[in-house]
């Protein structure tokens, strides 16, 4: 794995309301690829709520993060904690409420981190099935913090070949998921799924397998604020949810992949439209392109505050920054890129200006 150096950058990020998140996981430009595993279990409940199953063991931090305001021990007989253990509660207050702006909610701070830090499980957690982090209302919480644990799930398919990896967290609608390091290589799985609104606070992959995250509900928003992702062959967020749907990429840093966020190319019942906002996201070793949209479907990119390592190369237009694809749905046949694939600047689908992207 290509390391990151340790460095903590602070930059005005603009505020960006949050939306919702939703979709199924692709495994391609083009492609949708398969669902979780069905075989799933839930994650380290607290409140009340019974603890994961017995092929997957939870990981919750201790409630000095993020303090509970009811009480509640995590896990039932049937689920192992490990790291700093259960966390009571099934509300609690944080700092993880989206990026300024409307609704009077607290913006989540413009730092960008760009080291991963040191697991606190030392190794890291393999686990056998995909876990389940359930919201309160259906007995877990909203908010999980790991507390910078590291966990993979036992996936067996290639990284880069096909579709079927499994999902190693499967997060359910309203629930944050912070302080949680993915681990890298075929642990690295499918990733994350958001399966409705869901905010991913400082979480870290260290080598994306198939996608980092995945936004797979109709007209919900998937947030990634103060993250990290490294080493994609191709995609490292991929959108496959319609309706509006949203995906908000803050104060984050990526490096080395191919795409950094794909709208679905060829989705069963594709359609959209699909909105992209990033805000002070730092990149590095960009192989494709920044933004891929289906301008057919009326998807939109909105980018501020995008720095390029070694700046954008207007005569040579590298890296690419926002392409518009016609797509195509129910996999008959490919999405075609438009313009010749020339990054577009200020259109409706484009929502972006060269005096948006800035080098470092």
């Amino acid at each position: 794995m290509k390391s990151a150096f340790t460095l903590l950058l602070v930059i005005g990020a603009a505020g960006v309301a949050q939306i919702g998140c939703s979709g199924g996981d692709a495994t391609d430009d083009d492609g949708q690829g398969g669902s979780a595993s069905s075989s799933t279990a839930s994650g380290g409940l607290t409140g009340g709520g019974t603890g994961g199953g017995a092929t997957s063991s939870a990981s919750t931090s201790s409630a000095s993060t993020s303090s509970a305001t009811s009480g509640g021990t995590g896990g039932g007989a049937t689920s192992s904690t490990t790291g700093g253990g259960g966390e009571g509660g099934t509300t609690a207050s944080s700092t993880t409420s989206g990026a300024g702006g409307t609704g009077g909610e607290e913006p989540l701070g413009n730092e960008i981190p760009t080291s991963i830090p040191t697991p606190t499980n030392g190794d890291g957690e393999i686990r056998t099935e995909t876990t389940v982090l359930r919201n309160a209302a259906n007995g877990g919480r909203d908010v999980y913090d790991f507390n910078n644990q590291k966990i993979g799930v036992n996936n067996t398919e290639d990284c880069d070949d096909g579709e079927g990896q499994k999902t190693v967290f499967e997060v359910e609608d309203g629930v944050t998921v912070k302080n949680l390091i993915i681990a890298g290589g075929l642990p690295g799985g499918n990733g994350i799924v958001c399966k409705g609104d869901c905010t991913l606070d400082h979480v870290y992959w260290e080598d994306v397998c198939e996608d980092a995250a995945t936004n797979s509900v109709d007209g919900a928003t998937m947030r990634i604020n103060s993250s990290i992702a490294l080493h994609s062959a191709d995609k490292i967020f991929q959108h496959n949810a319609k309706g509006g749907s949203t995906t908000i990429v803050t104060n984050s840093y990526i490096a080395d992949f191919g795409k950094l966020w794909r709208s679905c190319g060829d989705c069963t019942a594709n359609g959209g439209p699909r909105n992209l906002v990033l805000d002070n996201v730092r990149v590095d070793g960009v192989k494709t392109t920044i933004a891929g949209a289906n301008q057919n479907y009326g998807d939109t990119v909105t980018i501020t505050n995008l720095y390029v390592k070694g700046g954008y190369d207007e005569e040579d237009d590298k890296p690419k920054i926002c392409q518009e694809y016609r797509a195509v749905t129910d996999h008959m046949g490919e999405s075609q890129k438009l313009h010749g694939g020339a990054s577009q600047w200020n259109t409706d689908t484009c929502h972006v200006s060269k005096s948006d992207i800035k080098s470092w």
